[in-house]
């Protein structure tokens, strides 16, 4: 039995009149349509139906005996006309030694000798290298200059003393207008108190 090559990328668009193929490439799936081989004997039946539906009688007859033949050979007329597609589809497409699929010329390595899914072309390789580079290298100047340090983390979670509305980096509240330090001192014993401590680490002063 001959090998049936195109059995997995095709689509038949045969109809009782003729036939007619697409082909795919297995990669970008663009596609090649093979042109239109008329069947005779379907075509002849169609004429002989309209013939029948004017006159009918003798015309009626003819179209069934003319639609046993297709019957018989349709099929074998659709084979053949597949094979011709087959071969003519070949001039489009390249078959890849490893992985078997079918590439059309956009997705085909020259070069290697292989469809681009199993070895890519160099240059394009490249090219996609150098875009990636300089990507890693935007993304890091982007996270460089969007780096919060432990001061700037301070600033924002400042609370006022007094209200204890958030102040940001403010020196003054935007809610009561008092004067705000980075820092807080002790009311006993005057010591620093650290941001976010409730009591005083001296004297256990409620801060």
């Amino acid at each position: 039995m001959s090998q049936i090559q195109f059995s997995d990328n095709h689509t038949d668009h045969s109809t009782d009149s003729g036939f007619q193929f697409e082909f795919h490439c297995e990669h970008c799936h663009d596609g090649w349509r093979s042109p239109f081989d008329r069947y005779a004997a379907g075509t002849a039946e169609g004429l002989l139906g309209a013939a029948e539906g004017l006159f009918g009688g003798i015309f009626g007859t003819a179209r069934n005996a003319l639609g046993h033949v297709r019957n018989a050979g349709w099929s074998t007329a659709r084979d053949k006309a597949f094979r011709a597609a087959v071969e003519e589809a070949k001039e489009h497409f390249h078959r890849c030694p490893r992985c078997a699929n079918h590439a059309c010329d956009n997705c085909w390595n020259e070069d290697e000798g292989t469809c681009i899914g199993c070895v890519p072309r160099l240059d394009a390789e490249l090219a996609a290298i150098r875009r990636e580079a300089k990507l890693n290298k935007a993304r890091e100047a982007a996270y460089e200059r969007a780096e919060v340090t432990d001061a700037d983390l301070e600033d924002r979670v400042v609370s006022c003393g007094d209200c204890g509305a958030p102040v940001g980096r403010g020196k003054f509240c935007p809610e009561c207008g008092k004067p705000v330090s980075l820092t807080r001192s002790c009311a006993g014993c005057e010591a620093e108190i650290p941001k976010g401590a409730k009591f005083c680490p001296e004297c256990g002063e409620k801060a």
